[in-house]
């Protein structure tokens, strides 16, 4: 079962590489990549506060799931020796292929998490920023990423948050609501009204029946795309619980994300709400 759910991973992100659906620019030019990590630091403006990219220089840091390769860029550029793993070709090849237009240098490797070709203490620190909750088996990962970091190694993992706004109130309130009635008044509905992704639901809907509303269930769907296999979201409490072979364990949450949402709130009511609510906990720890 756990080798067919890896496939059904690994086949859902090789088509559907993260963050590629808000860039105009041509895919693996430089100019797609600049307009990426200009995205992405923009969007997701916690990352340069969370996460210190110059406090690795010369230091062998792991990225877990190296998606295009911008946060990996920034270690590469402050001195880190980096290596980035991902479980798609396509994600291991856009972030050579980014390293290479900007004279970067790293290695990189189409990798399991789970079951990583690495020897024991490798590696000083082990980056994963939203990638851990698509996996089949988190805490054989989690094993897996102490195994391979040195003494006193450390990571920074990011994880969905389920204290949320965007858990309890986007998710399980307001989307299971908004297919919940289209799958009810689906058979009165003209094709104009008849979205993509609605139908993408109710496709689901039809394969799995009433079990598709359970909030277990429902989350997979409703992340990174409707046919997303596997998604979840933690608690600090679960996280202690994943995390108990690590020491110093610190926790902090960003990203509410409200202003996708509306332009009309402005970043300092973000900020604040981020701090409480965020749809991302950020964990760090060390071995």
């Amino acid at each position: 079962m756990q080798n067919l759910e890896i496939k059904e991973v690994k086949s859902f992100w090789n088509q559907n590489i993260c963050g590629t659906q808000f860039i105009k620019n041509r895919f693996g030019t430089r100019e797609f990549f600049e307009e990426y990590s200009r995205f992405r630091y923009t969007t997701e403006w916690h990352l340069n506060e969370f996460v210190s990219f110059d406090r690795y220089k010369e230091k062998k840091v792991l990225e877990v799931g190296c998606g295009m390769g911008a946060d990996g860029r920034r270690f590469a550029e402050n001195g880190a020796i980096y290596t980035g793993i991902d479980l798609t070709e396509s994600a291991v090849n856009a972030t050579k292929n980014h390293f290479q237009l900007f004279n970067l240098n790293g290695e990189f490797k189409i990798e399991n998490v789970e079951e990583m070709d690495f020897a024991d203490k490798s590696f000083d620190m082990v980056y994963a920023h939203g990638v851990l909750h698509h996996t089949p088996d988190i805490k054989k990962a989690i094993n897996e990423i102490y195994r391979v970091l040195k003494p006193d190694g450390e990571i920074i993992i990011m994880l969905y948050h389920k204290n949320s706004l965007n858990y309890y109130f986007r998710i399980m309130i307001v989307l299971r609501m908004i297919v919940l009635i289209y799958i009810i008044f689906r058979p009165i509905l003209t094709k104009k009204l008849k979205k993509r992704w609605l139908e993408e639901h109710y496709q689901n809907f039809i394969k799995i029946g009433k079990n598709y509303f359970r909030p277990s269930e429902f989350l997979n769907h409703a992340t990174d795309g409707v046919e997303c296999p596997i998604a979840r979201a933690y608690t600090k409490d679960d996280v202690k619980k994943l995390f108990d072979q690590f020491g110093d364990l610190k926790f902090r949450v960003a990203h509410p994300p409200l202003r996708k949402y509306t332009k009309l709130a402005p970043f300092w009511f973000e900020r604040l709400l981020a701090k409480r609510f965020g749809w991302y906990l950020f964990v760090y720890g060390k071995k």
